[in-house]
């Protein structure tokens, strides 16, 4: 019995230490899975950020492929991704729609005058339901959409290698 009280502070030690290589190592955090791949986008209609525009709704999404980014002006990542964006509305030509989440409408608008928008409509998602809907972890997160099906979703900052190694691949597959 002794000796079971002198190893079990190691035991766990050991069963912790596990884990946190295996995290730390072997884990994709940027990878995980979502249940919505392949099934259509839930249905959802934002008020648009700009009173003037029409409301940003799952229905505009059902053609071609388009890209769903999910953002917010308090977002650090969100900010450092948005010369990505802009490059794949002015060098790609990519229909972008936006998703602001748990945001204030003015600040985006802001946001959006100071460093361009990439959007073609910008929908104002402030309690965060649709993006519960769409199992939104965090921002930004980025949804590849066909004919209103979730083809891919993309976790984290947007860079060009993730651009040109994963998602325009995949824009050029659906293509087909």
């Amino acid at each position: 019995m002794k000796l079971v009280r002198i190893l079990m502070p190691f035991i766990f030690l050991f069963i912790l230490s596990s884990i946190l290589t295996y995290e730390l190592f072997y884990s994709r955090p940027h990878e995980l899975p979502s249940a919505l791949i392949g099934k259509p986008l839930p249905e959802f209609s934002l008020q648009n950020i700009y009173p003037s525009q029409p409301a940003l709704q799952s229905s505009m999404m059902n053609g071609d492929v388009v890209l769903l980014n999910v953002w917010a002006t308090w977002c650090h990542v969100c900010r450092a991704e948005h010369e990505m964006l802009m490059k794949i509305k002015n060098d790609y030509h990519v229909p972008m729609f936006g998703l602001i989440y748990k945001d204030n409408a003015a600040d985006a608008i802001e946001w959006l005058k100071e460093n361009g928008n990439p959007y073609i409509f910008v929908g104002d998602d402030h309690a965060g339901d649709t993006a519960i809907d769409l199992g939104v972890y965090g921002t930004p997160e980025l949804f590849v959409i066909k004919q209103g099906k979730i083809i891919y979703r993309h976790i984290g900052t947007l860079d060009q290698d993730t651009w040109e190694k994963k998602i325009y691949p995949l824009l050029g597959n659906l293509s087909s």
